[in-house]
């Protein structure tokens, strides 16, 4: 199995743990002990077999394992671990994991320990025979090759109360396939690099370096007098991904060293780092980690101020929709002129010049709508994926998130124990919040009041807000929804916009605006409860 598909298939089980994923704990010193006492019995065995014997005649290559294992067993340990999780017991309690490690350590120097069961013996004695090969290749063990740990390095997963759980980033992750998701790693590395000589993420220098030379034999000297700054564990890393050719030392044509070798495929994917383009992943990766640090500060769980904030990777996706939005409302109808133009002038078209350059403008709003597509495709993957939420709590959040803007006079009435809706929780919170101090500002500057209702319409929830303010003209009340237009001087024309994005685009339902019974007006949400699709 490839890295990748180890790296995805960890992201899947931590996706599945509803609870997170517990971290995994290794007795280091526990399984040295172990290591002794078996090493103690194997060697009373030997000399027991051998009798009078020389031990050299037995024990020079048994005793190299044993004595690489001795000083090397934390690589040993760690890459058995992972493999016992990843592939035969990904549920196993700590006390179990640590009785299978020592069956394999036992394995691994011919000690007779079994796990009980035939076929998992089996398993154990071929991950103990992958981990010992590492060893008698004395090849390190990097950090990166333990999929758990790198997650969390790269802020594919974050943890909490010894517990992982999956981020966005990682979700992105899993929505993407073949070279899409190396380049999404990649640009989750970068927009995190601490530079050259990080072992967990690739710079912007290293892609250059790379670029510049595709193809390089690096000598001991170069590492040890700092000749070569970058670091090792990526160059490996990036081979794991098959971006690269890595080959270590060969003693045979007096090589001490490693080399590398660029594949074709990869030259793009390291321009973009180089450069420091901002392509679509790149400005998602940037805004899914600024997510990642505001969601620390604010102690794991938000606070519903931080729920009432645009996240900045929603921020993205809608800043998204909008430009690609106006971009094909210039271009698409260019597109229909140009063709039609074409079609008018007949034979006149026929002239060289004019099929020159007609192709490059053809190439070129091609070209852009193709970005534009592509740049909508990649921030949407970072949008909050739809979930069951109850809607009363999601309510008492936006409430309590306003409490500041909406006047005293304000009444709620939600519906406790109403049944559960699907969509993102965290936008439709935010886009309450924005009905809410729409009518906030409504009645500002007076004792006006603001009504909050939630009650069942067939098979929707229907949620209505009401106000005693000036209300909405008829002839306004759908426009009010678009992007770009707004009922007071000042505004963005975006909170509106937003919250039919969210109801009508993202779960499904449907909003309106109409007269209110307290004189105002009224924005009646309806949210079905059988439907709903992912963003």
């Amino acid at each position: 199995m490839g890295y990748l598909e180890r790296l995805r298939g960890y992201l899947e089980r931590v996706a599945r743990a509803p609870e997170g994923l517990p971290a995994v704990h290794v007795d280091l010193a526990a399984h040295r002990r172990h290591f002794a006492a078996a090493w103690e019995e194997v060697m009373a065995s030997r000399s027991a077999r051998a009798g009078d014997a020389p031990p050299d005649s037995w024990q020079r290559k048994e005793d190299q394992l044993l004595y690489d294992m001795r000083w090397d067993l934390p690589t040993f340990v760690e890459e058995v671990a992972d493999q016992l999780v990843e592939s035969l017991v990904p549920d196993a309690s700590a006390e179990e994991l640590g009785k299978l490690i020592n069956v394999a350590i036992g394995f691994a120097i011919g000690a007779e320990d079994t796990s009980g069961a035939r076929g998992l013996d089996e398993e154990i004695g071929r991950i103990a025979q992958t981990a010992c090969a590492r060893l008698q290749r004395s090849y390190p063990r990097y950090g990166w090759e333990s999929p758990a740990r790198y997650a969390f390095e790269i802020r594919a997963t974050r943890k909490h109360a010894d517990r992982y759980t999956l981020t966005r980033s990682g979700a992105t992750l899993l929505q993407l396939p073949g070279l899409d998701a190396v380049r999404w790693l990649l640009a989750l590395e970068a927009a995190q690099s601490l530079g050259p000589a990080d072992e967990w993420r690739i710079s912007p220098d290293f892609a250059a370096q790379l670029l510049k030379e595709p193809q390089r034999e690096v000598e001991v000297d170069e590492l040890l007098d700092g000749s070569w700054p970058f670091s090792l564990a990526t160059v490996r890393r990036l081979g794991a991904m098959r971006l690269l050719q890595y080959q270590g030392q060969d003693l045979e044509r007096g090589f001490k060293g490693w080399s590398y070798t660029v594949f074709d495929r990869a030259r793009p994917l390291l321009e973009d780092i180089a450069e420091q383009r901002a392509t679509p992943f790149a400005v998602l990766a940037d805004a899914l980690l600024r997510d990642e640090v505001a969601l620390a500060l604010d102690g794991v769980r938000p606070d519903p101020e931080r729920a009432l904030r645009e996240s900045a990777a929603a921020a993205t996706a809608l800043q998204a929709r909008m430009v690609v939005h106006e971009i094909r409302n210039a271009l698409v109808p260019a597109q229909i002129a140009l063709s039609r133009l074409v079609r008018e002038l007949g034979h006149a078209v026929d002239v060289e010049p004019f099929q020159r350059y007609r192709g490059r403008v053809d190439a070129g709003i091609h070209r852009a709508l193709a970005f534009a597509d592509e740049m909508l495709r990649v921030a949407n993957l970072g949008v909050e994926p739809a979930a069951p939420f109850d809607v009363s709590a999601a309510l008492r959040d936006a409430v309590a998130g306003l409490a500041g803007e909406l006047n005293g006079n304000l009444r709620c009435a939600p519906l406790e124990g109403a049944p559960p809706v699907v969509g993102p929780r965290g936008r439709f919170v935010l886009a309450i919040a924005n009905v809410l101090r729409n009518a906030a500002q409504a009645v500002a500057g007076r004792e006006g009041i603001v009504e909050v209702s939630l009650g069942l319409k067939e098979d929707a929830l229907v949620l209505c807000v009401d106000d005693d303010g000036p209300g909405v003209p008829p002839d306004q009340r759908r426009a009010i929804f678009d992007a770009g237009v707004a009922l007071r001087a000042g505004g963005s024309g975006q909170g509106l916009a937003l919250v039919r994005q969210v109801i009508e685009g993202e779960m499904a339902g449907s909003v309106a605006c109409g007269d209110s019974p307290l004189g105002g007006a009224r924005f009646e949400i309806v949210i079905p409860l059988r439907r709903g699709r992912t963003p």
